[in-house]
């Protein structure tokens, strides 16, 4: 009778531990998740967006002409922006981005939204990807100037300021390349107002649309 109860003791105990590590495994998650909310890294970022818009750093970039410009000036209260970041060598994500971004330019073009919508790729590797390497990568990429353009970083210093700014994770990878995740963002003026991912791309130029009215 005795060696019953120090088992069920025993078996009541493992329970109660169980069921304390489950509840705080789901707390943890609840909190980080923003209560569930978000289950990626750009859901997260998205849902921090809707609570409030992120004012986008001074930084400077030059494009494929050896323009200087201040990021946040690229756009205007009249053009939003859809975003994405890149480096020209890359071939694995970037190309995913490139077709995305090719898909939304036709759109665009088809819509006459031109004058209202823009596309820009932004490189996160100054260091390879000068002007003659954007010059390269815009031909490459088929962009229409009036829609899409791309730049790089002018000071290679400023890079880890540019991947917090808009939650872009950047890891080396083997024969100097990175591993990156990719995402949409939306810009308008000085403030990134929203994120979506490569599939929601429709979404992404819905929202813009609406954002440029």
């Amino acid at each position: 009778m005795q060696n019953s109860d120090s088992t069920s003791a025993s078996l009541l105990r493992t329970l109660v531990a169980t069921l304390a590590i489950l509840v705080i495994g789901l707390w943890v998650f609840l909190a980080s998740t923003f209560q569930g909310q978000a289950l990626t890294t750009e859901a997260l970022r998205q849902v921090e967006l809707n609570e409030s818009p992120k004012k986008i750093p001074t930084l400077f970039v030059v494009n494929s002409a050896n323009q200087e410009t201040e990021i946040s000036q690229i756009s205007s209260e009249q053009r939003v922006l859809i975003v994405d970041f890149v480096y020209t060598r890359c071939q694995t994500v970037c190309l995913s981005l490139g077709s995305v971004f090719q898909v939304l330019q036709a759109k665009i073009l088809e819509r006459g939204l031109q004058n209202k919508i823009g596309l820009v790729s932004i490189s996160f590797d100054p260091e390879h990807d000068d002007a003659e390497a954007l010059n390269r990568y815009e031909k490459r990429l088929q962009m229409d100037a009036s829609i899409w353009r791309a730049y790089s970083l002018k000071n290679p210093k400023d890079r880890q300021s540019l991947l917090d700014s808009f939650g872009i994770m950047v890891i080396p990878a083997p024969l100097d390349e990175f591993e990156h995740n990719a995402a949409l963002h939306v810009v308008r003026g000085e403030y990134l107002l929203r994120i979506f991912s490569l599939e929601s791309s429709e979404e992404a130029l819905l929202q813009a649309m609406v954002l440029g009215q």
